[in-house]
């Protein structure tokens, strides 16, 4: 009895890593990582990633049965850790997803505490007299530790985190056509394009590249206190489809920094730098 239940918490483990690893998935839980203010972007890449590679670890741990003790005190100590997180979001009013099952399942931080409930009662059933350390002969030793280095890694592989993957670039636009859209009488600048220092990101509705670099600039100016005036956002219908065409060069999206109608960065979706961006607009 006591093995199917070790199978059952394992797979548990497994699905919520694996979940959020998929391609959807890991980007909405960095950004609800990010979401809550205590981390950067960059540094909610690493605690997301690190995150899902404890819970495979604890599920290889779970599922082989060495070492019950140290499994006993990883497994409930990362439970509570994200209950307690999960407390937070309760106590200020977070109802969406916790992204706990990543695209998978969608739970909010209430029914995910009444999950990890669940969960560490069946882990101190299966623990209930499992006291002694068990066997620790060296090769499980080095076979676990090698073991757990490769998981701890995987994340970081399977999805490689935007800022090790991807820097700076200029991304391509039609500088002579973008010149004439924010000159005084241009249709940019009646958006307010080519005047002082903004971010304008040339969007699509249903591009999902699209999707991602809003929800990270408005990500990014909650967290740092840029007031929205400084960020305009054009589709399309806003000012025309052949001039956006022309400017972006079909390319979605196309996120700029802009003094006046001089351009200083260019991103796409997987590179938008947060410290870059702060510092332009905060002056």
């Amino acid at each position: 009895m006591r093995w199917v239940l070790r199978v059952i918490l394992a797979a548990v483990f497994v699905l919520s890593a694996l979940s959020k690893l998929m391609p959807a998935s890991i980007d909405q839980f960095e950004l609800y990582v990010f979401s809550f203010g205590f981390f950067s972007l960059d540094c909610s890449y690493i605690l997301a990633r690190l995150c899902i590679g404890a819970e495979l670890v604890l599920a290889l741990l779970l599922f082989v049965g060495w070492f019950p003790r140290i499994t006993r005190l990883a497994s409930l100590g990362l439970l509570i850790l994200f209950s307690l997180f999960l407390c937070y979001a309760v106590l200020i009013g977070r109802d969406d997803s916790c992204q706990c099952f990543g695209q998978l399942m969608d739970i909010n931080p209430a029914q995910s505490l009444l999950k990890n409930a669940v969960l560490v009662a069946l882990l101190l059933v299966y623990f209930k007299g499992a006291t002694k350390a068990g066997s620790r002969r060296a090769w499980k030793v080095v076979v676990s530790s090698v073991a757990a280095a490769l998981l701890m890694a995987a994340p970081f592989v399977v999805s490689v985190p935007d800022n090790w993957g991807f820097g700076p670039q200029q991304i391509r636009y039609d500088e002579a056509v973008f010149a004439d859209a924010t000159a005084p009488d241009g249709v940019l600048r009646s958006l307010g394009v080519g005047e002082g220092r903004k971010l304008v990101a040339f969007v699509t509705p249903k591009c999902p590249y699209c999707k991602l670099a809003r929800q990270r600039i408005d990500a990014i100016a909650d967290r740092n206190h840029i007031g929205k005036k400084n960020i305009i956002y054009i589709e399309p219908q806003t000012i025309s489809t052949e001039l956006f065409l022309a400017i972006s060069h079909g390319s979605r999206p196309l996120v700029m920094l802009l003094d006046g109608q001089t351009v200083k960065a260019t991103y796409h979706s997987r590179n938008i730098d947060e410290k870059e961006i702060t510092e332009f607009l905060i002056y």
